[in-house]
């Protein structure tokens, strides 16, 4: 993908709790404490950094070990949640 859809430069994937109760008429609830986890660093498309997987992924498994950090210390600084490279809705909401 030559343009991914980022979040302040870095990708993303969202994680949100949907319960469908309906599906005629569709009838579907959202829990307000979905969130979204992000990649370590930012993204670029030189293919240079192809194999560099804090760039391209978003396991929080993954980007804990970054030895980089630096994206994962300033987003627990400003509220983010704990571990990996995680974000709540609400502080996306912001």
């Amino acid at each position: 993908v030559d343009r991914p859809l980022l979040l302040d430069g870095y990708k993303f994937d969202l994680r949100l709790y949907v319960l469908v109760t309906s599906m005629e008429p569709l009838e579907a609830f959202t829990h307000r404490q979905g969130f979204a986890r992000l990649s370590s660093e930012r993204y670029t498309n030189d293919s240079d950094s192809i194999s560099n997987r804090y760039i391209h992924l978003t396991n929080s498994s993954i980007n804990r070990h970054n030895p980089n950090g630096i994206q994962q210390e300033s987003m627990q600084k400003d509220g983010a949640l704990p571990g990996g490279s995680k974000i709540s809705l609400e502080y996306l909401e912001k």
